[in-house]
């Protein structure tokens, strides 16, 4: 038997303020296209069954877009008579019991079969059965369920997690969990555990046969360098399983760490930037640097301007910039907010005129005075 693990496809999801020919958030969309890709190609294979690991939607109160874009997708594979089995992440469940969980509109599709009730279910397929343990956010009622977790004898037993298998695979966001540890050895139990939460496709060491698939599609720069998509499982009439993982096509996102700014000229770090241009096809992709280390001075000369004419035709350009942290210099800016400027400025004029020092202790001479008199 063939089974699909795919995970985290955050329907609804939307970042920067780009929108496309069609008004729509341009990161939605492409979410939207690694989705519908992903469904393209389960037509294509036609596994026996389709599972899916939580955080279906990035909110527990999608946008009409969104809901409408995943009941279209979902019943085309309802239409293929291919089963689906979905649990709630932290996403997409309720904080509170005043707010329907999104997954019951997914009970009017038959071959849909959503988990998202605060227990422990399971689902029949022929010789595999599929358990599903959605988020719960109260963890009592999360140690009742995993005391009553039980693989079936004779199966090959499927468990879908929405969780952290130890802090390693924490993503700091809100109402995400890490699996008590008490119950580690349960999991040892089950063939196969589809795990979804963590971002990136791993193997976890702790349990040879727990996956995470990872998420469609990258949604930070901590994703950066990692192939998204979905995982094949090949399961033998003697319960054994061969994994396959297959990449989906996404908007590439590129990151550039510049350490060490404080011992660099601007025009040095203005040739590793030149560098990694030409290296790299930046064009229509998110683009993230880092200045690790940088100076004030520094700062001045490498404007966000500055860098979005260096790179034009990215997507998004994100800079981050981690200042370099010389106490002495600190202590000297935190004693006067004019010394501060006038210290900054005496900076970034004698790196811009490196060659010409006559010129810049000139400018710097005549800041000084403006930065004392308070004149304009």
């Amino acid at each position: 038997m063939q089974i699909v693990h795919f995970s985290d496809t955050h329907l609804g999801f939307q970042a920067f303020d780009v929108v496309n020919e069609d008004g729509v958030n341009a990161r939605e969309q492409d979410v939207y296209q690694a989705f519908q890709h992903t469904v393209d190609r389960i037509l294509e294979i036609r596994p026996d069954a389709v599972i899916h690991s939580g955080d279906f939607f990035h909110r527990p109160s999608p946008s009409n877009r969104a809901l409408t874009f995943a009941l279209e997708q979902l019943r085309r594979l309802c239409d293929a008579q291919i089963p689906v089995y979905i649990i709630a992440g932290n996403h997409e469940t309720p904080k509170t019991v005043y707010t329907s969980p999104i997954l019951r509109a997914f009970r009017s599709l038959p071959c849909v079969h959503p988990f998202f009730g605060e227990t422990w279910e399971m689902a029949g397929l022929d010789d595999i059965v599929i358990h599903g343990i959605p988020h719960i956010n109260d963890l009592r009622t999360l140690q009742v369920e995993l005391e009553r977790l039980k693989p079936v004898p004779n199966k090959f037993n499927i468990l879908m997690l929405h969780t952290s298998l130890g802090k390693r695979f924490l993503m700091e966001e809100y109402g995400e969990q890490i699996f008590p540890e008490a119950f580690q050895e349960k999991l040892t139990g089950f063939q196969y555990l589809a795990l979804g939460h963590w971002h990136n496709y791993q193997q976890v060491d702790v349990h040879p046969n727990g996956w995470y698939c990872g998420s469609l599609e990258r949604l930070s720069d901590t994703e950066c360098g990692t192939e998204k998509g979905f995982m094949l499982l090949e399961i033998g009439p003697d319960n054994s399983c061969i994994t396959r993982f297959e990449s989906v096509p996404t908007r590439p996102w590129l990151k550039l760490d510049i350490r060490n700014c404080q011992e660099k000229t601007v025009a040095d770090i203005q040739t590793e930037l030149e560098q990694f241009k030409a290296q790299h096809q930046t064009a229509g992709s998110i683009l993230t640097l880092v200045f690790h280390d940088i100076r004030a001075e520094q700062t001045l000369e490498l404007s966000n301007m500055a860098l979005k004419e260096l790179f034009p035709d990215c997507f998004q350009l994100l800079t981050k910039r981690r200042p370099f942290a010389d106490r002495n210099f600190v202590r000297n800016l935190e004693a006067d907010q004019f010394d501060r400027l006038d210290q900054i400025f005496a900076e970034y004029i004698r790196e811009k005129y490196r060659d010409n020092t006559e010129l810049a202790g000139h400018l710097t001479d005549r800041a000084r005075h403006y930065f004392q008199s308070g004149q304009p």
